[in-house]
């Protein structure tokens, strides 16, 4: 699993997309591409890993200076230690989601999506219908290409056990003749572990149940 995808596909749970925007970034940062073009629940989307050397508030201000005067809307929440903004700008979404990491740093995420091009809007048509047991509700999905690489990386989740959600995986993908690398199940069956093959293409599941919930990554990765 590509790290930066699977941090960032936790990390936008809680934000919303609109349609193209250009960003600027406060002086003292360091921006890294995450993605210039990935499909985010149904849109094209370019996003940066940020790491400042000024504190959260020197950077809040910045962007509210950025974005609030020239916004239609703007909104500034906290969520579990996090302060998420976003600005409607011309219908643009700007997002900016950030974290103090000290007295004079802070770390987080920036956003901007735009409609889904040509070659995107092929991999949204082929990367699809993942697999899921009945009841299961699909929380977030990212889609990206690679050369010859199309990827799926997907956050579910179902009221089933581990045992029952490993069988069904099992089960599907056996009756297409994919290899079964790995299922498996932890002790006291809270966490799970499914990995399956064809050629070059593969699938990783892993399962966490929490309370009676069991939360699902899945990353699909298809290789032409």
């Amino acid at each position: 699993m590509n790290k930066y995808i699977i941090k960032l596909l936790t990390a936008l749970l809680f934000l919303s997309f609109g349609i193209k925007a250009q960003v600027n970034f406060p002086v003292d940062s360091s921006v890294q591409i995450v993605s210039d073009g990935m499909i985010v629940d149904g849109v094209k989307m370019q996003a940066w890993d940020f790491k400042s050397k000024r504190n959260l508030e020197f950077n809040l201000n910045f962007f509210k200076t950025e974005w609030k005067d020239k916004s239609e809307k703007y909104t500034h929440v906290q969520y579990d230690g996090w302060d998420i903004v976003n600005a409607v700008i011309d219908d643009v979404i700007y997002t900016a989601k950030l974290k103090s990491a000290g007295k004079n740093l802070s770390y987080g995420f920036v956003a901007t999506s735009s409609e889904l091009d040509g070659q995107l809007s092929s991999l949204n048509r082929k990367m699809k219908d993942f697999p899921q047991p009945s009841s299961t509700q699909l929380l977030r999905e990212i889609k990206s290409i690679d050369g010859s690489k199309k990827s799926s990386t997907m956050i579910l989740t179902n009221k089933l056990s581990v045992i029952k959600n490993l069988d069904f995986y099992s089960n599907y993908f056996k009756k297409f003749n994919w290899t079964i690398n790995k299922s498996m199940f932890s002790k006291n069956k809270k966490k799970g572990a499914f990995l399956a093959s064809n050629g070059p293409s593969n699938v990783s599941i892993t399962f966490d149940v929490q309370a009676d919930t069991t939360f699902i990554t899945a990353v699909r990765v298809d290789v032409e």
